[in-house]
């Protein structure tokens, strides 16, 4: 009974030790097909050309941000049924983001995207075709000035390559890539308490020369850069909510004088196209003495002009001077100043800042603050 038991406990070390030795090589096996696999994608990404190269289409056929976004939704669905609604208009798109248009390739990339979750049902709401379907019937005619076919460049058969590309892209300026890349800096995410934490100097600096790239590409963006100059949070407002409003006193102590004073030239752009925020970087630039030299007169003028903007707000029925969950905490500290400056002037002092409203009303190009903020200056894309 003894020999036995000896022989069940040697058979079961023995079944043991094979079974440590079948893991071990499958984790072995494992382990070897995980670093072939990376090393394939490796040698992959190695032979791929990472060039970018200038568009071949002349200069002024290039789309503009606006027109290549537009040109893309005409012609594919990425919202519903993931299809092609017009074969015409994806053709000239395809000609575009093929031939290294820079506004085109980033829509190009979305489509890639999308166009595996086509649903045929889309066909009934005018979609015509999958993007599949579409290369089937229209690849030939995907083709450059000259009738020579286009090959799809290399940097949309890896998705990985795109954010290479776009950071790429920024770093040469292409304002639609500057502009999103400078939200990768700052401002940061809220935190558990629905606070805006402080970013770093450097990551608001590199926050502000991507924005002012996106500005010299025709960017109106000019709200977020005021914000990343002036505050450490590198928003207007220091909460989720909109409740807490950073104010002008408040501004990052590293600021010198001239970027300062450039912030707020940068406000009285926004406030001259109705910007409600910009109004009151006025009114405090000039009751603190900040970015402007202190002028009492001048900053009750745009206080009284924040009121005349709010009472334009509810004439016109609409909110087209910032967002309307944005604005108590705005009127509540204009009302704050401008009780304290009719505390300090005197009548004549506030008869004087009535006149000086007058010209400032004149200055307003357009109550419609949020769509002269949304556009985007017409220009000559590069190639």
């Amino acid at each position: 009974m003894s020999s036995l038991n000896q022989i069940a406990k040697m058979v079961s070390k023995k079944l043991i030790s094979i079974e440590i030795i079948f893991c071990f090589a499958i984790g072995l096996a494992y382990f070897y097909a995980d670093n072939l696999h990376r090393e394939l994608i490796h040698q992959q990404n190695l032979s791929m050309d990472f060039k970018i190269y200038p568009s071949t289409i002349p200069e002024n056929q290039l789309l503009r941000i606006d027109e290549a976004k537009k040109l893309y939704h005409s012609a594919f669905d990425d919202g519903v049924y993931y299809g092609v609604i017009y074969p015409e208009k994806l053709i000239k798109f395809l000609k575009h983001a093929w031939q290294w248009d820079k506004n085109a390739m980033p829509y190009y990339y979305k489509l890639l995207g999308w166009k595996d979750f086509y649903d045929e049902r889309g066909k009934e709401d005018g979609i015509m075709m999958s993007f599949d379907e579409f290369m089937r019937k229209y690849r030939d005619q995907i083709v450059d000035s000259a009738g020579n076919p286009l090959v799809e460049p290399i940097v949309f058969k890896n998705v990985e390559m795109r954010g290479y590309l776009w950071d790429k892209f920024a770093d040469l300026k292409y304002p639609y890539f500057a502009y999103r890349k400078s939200y990768s800096y700052a401002p940061r995410w809220f935190d558990e308490q629905g606070m805006m934490p402080p970013s770093t100097d450097e990551q608001l600096e590199k926050s502000i020369e991507y924005l002012n790239y996106a500005i010299e590409g025709g960017y109106h963006c000019y709200e977020a850069l005021t914000a990343r100059i002036l505050f450490q949070e590198g928003e207007h407002y220091k909460d989720q909510k909109y409740e807490q409003l950073n104010k002008l006193t408040e501004y990052r102590k590293v600021l010198k004088s001239d970027d300062l004073k450039q912030a707020i030239d940068y406000a009285q752009l926004m406030a001259e196209h109705s910007s409600i925020i910009g109004i009151l970087r006025m009114t405090e630039a000039y009751f603190y003495g900040l970015g402007r030299e202190q002028d009492l007169i001048k900053a009750y003028a745009w206080s009284l002009l924040s009121d005349y903007a709010k009472q334009k707000i509810i004439e016109i029925d609409n909110n087209l001077a910032w967002h309307a969950y944005q604005l108590p905490p705005v009127w509540e500290y204009n009302k704050e100043i401008q009780n304290r400056l009719e505390q300090m002037l005197t009548p004549t002092e506030k008869q004087a800042a009535l006149d000086y409203l007058e010209t400032l009303k004149t200055k307003i190009v357009t109550w419609d603050y949020n769509e002269w903020r949304d556009q985007i200056d017409d220009f000559h894309p590069k190639p």
